[in-house]
């Protein structure tokens, strides 16, 4: 696919793309399969936990203090098959499928002012600024994130407003608590559509708004929210031991950071510029346009977060880049032109510096041999022991 979209690049998108979807869903859970590193803290931990998922299920769920139950089942089921690796491979293809699946969707219903470059740039993006073998070791939180704005996709962008929508906005609560800000970001897009320029003020308070919050824990209402602002807190006051301490020596992280910094900020600048009330061209009016706005907000909002808020929410702003950058490729390309030729240039540099931090942070080379020998047999294997055993 990709070898096809490079010699045609100037040729106009091919038809029924989003046939790609599941093919490439299934290469980037293979790619999730084969991640080995040393020095990838969340994903070890996910490793060392699976194995306490073993006995009845509902015991499991009964003793789950916090809720998660979504966790509970995805756990106990991958302890079943007793390939820890198969945690990597359902992660990948739910947040790669659901990337990609929105990609496909909007070129497709715009592949006639589209080319292919354009598509070929999006993926770039998608793939090169935040490394996928991140996004999958954090295992959780981006792909709860990533579920409620895969459910916010179908009801805003699609309208589908049924029972499976409905289900992909509750599902993920139950994955990682702090995907409780996702679902208040989809309630509250709509502000910041309204208020356009005005909602950068949620990044200079948004440590406030969590301390107080943690302050008036008692009335607020729901468990769920509860655990969210408790998740929030914990993260905005850990700045030093584990975790915390590898992130402020890491100069991959301070690399990423500013780089990050960067790119959501032209995207926002881009976004308001070319939804300015006297220019004909209103980018934020687009469906999930606020939704995407309001994330990057929050991101640069957790720049004070010394451990891996900020990345998290900058990785579904790059990992939904099609749901902004095709309305400014559509309506205002003309007026950004410098402006997006900058962000593929430095797009291309990027992919450069993750290649690096990729070679210095996981077995690159034992990736590719068990990406190249990994066949689908051993998934079907897995998932034939899952329900038999």
């Amino acid at each position: 696919m990709l070898t096809y979209f490079v010699f045609n690049y100037k040729k106009p998108i091919p038809i029924n793309i989003k046939k790609f979807t599941i093919p490439v869903a299934i290469c980037f859970a293979q790619y999730g399969y084969s991640i080995t590193s040393t020095n990838t803290i969340d994903l070890n931990r996910y490793y060392d936990q699976l194995l306490t998922y073993s006995g009845p299920l509902n015991s499991i769920i009964k003793s789950d203090s916090e809720t998660l139950y979504t966790r509970d089942v995805l756990f106990y089921l991958v302890n079943r098959t007793g390939d820890s690796q198969l945690l990597t491979y359902i992660v990948g293809f739910v947040i790669y499928g659901i990337a990609f699946y929105v990609l496909f969707d909007l070129v497709e219903k715009n592949r006639n002012v589209l080319s292919t470059r354009d598509l070929l740039f999006m993926i770039m993006v998608m793939v090169c600024v935040v490394i996928p073998a991140n996004a999958i070791g954090n295992v959780r939180n981006i792909t709860a994130y990533m579920l409620i704005s895969f459910a916010t996709y179908r009801d805003i962008v699609q309208k589908k407003r049924n029972l499976l929508t409905l289900f992909l906005y509750i599902v993920p609560l139950m994955l990682h608590s702090a995907a409780v800000f996702m679902l208040i970001i989809r309630i509250l897009q709509g502000l910041v559509k309204k208020i356009g320029l005005f909602s950068l003020v949620i990044a200079v308070f948004l440590p406030t708004l969590i301390n107080v919050a943690y302050e008036h824990l008692a009335v607020i209402p729901g468990s769920l929210l509860k655990a969210g602002v408790q998740k929030a807190y914990s993260y905005l006051n850990w700045t030093d031991g584990g975790w915390a301490t590898a992130v402020q020596n890491s100069m991959s992280d301070r690399i990423g950071r500013l780089y990050g910094i960067f790119f959501l900020i032209v995207v926002i600048g881009m976004i308001l510029y070319l939804s300015k009330k006297s220019d004909e061209i209103k980018v934020l009016n687009e469906p999930m346009v606020g939704y995407i706005l309001f994330v990057a907000v929050c991101a640069l909002g957790c720049l004070y977060i010394t451990t891996g808020a900020f990345w998290r929410f900058e990785a579904v702003v790059t990992l939904l880049c099609p749901v902004y950058l095709v309305p400014i490729l559509r309506y205002g390309r003309v007026k950004v032109e410098g402006i997006l030729r900058l962000v593929f240039l430095s797009v291309v540099v990027m992919a450069g510096v993750n290649m690096v931090i990729l070679i210095n942070n996981f077995e690159v080379l034992d990736m590719i041999a068990k990406y190249i020998v990994g066949n689908g047999v051993t998934i079907v294997i897995d998932l034939f022991r899952c329900i038999m055993l």
